[in-house]
């Protein structure tokens, strides 16, 4: 879980563009502030699952982030969610 000094609404403003710059948005949900990712590192795929949750304040939020890539040891997934927190 990423926590970001940001309004909900904010976050996720700025998560649609950042995503929409690292690969494909397979889906976006709006009211629920979901969205799923596609995107490459090297010839791995990973497809990253993130929601931008509320946080403690009205000024904070949380991003939940959950990565499924096709290697072994998560790596690709882990080096698409840290381009994505980057992109941030």
């Amino acid at each position: 879980m990423v926590e970001l000094q940001l309004s909900p609404s904010d976050a996720w403003t700025q998560l649609k563009g950042a995503a929409a710059g690292l690969g494909k948005v397979e889906e976006a949900h709006e009211a629920a502030r979901y969205l799923i990712l596609k995107a490459r590192y090297g010839l791995n795929s990973v497809r990253l699952s993130v929601a931008v949750l509320s946080g403690p304040s009205e000024e904070s939020s949380r991003l939940d982030i959950q990565g499924r890539g096709q290697d072994i040891w998560g790596v690709a997934s882990r080096k698409v969610i840290d381009r994505l927190c980057a992109a941030f």
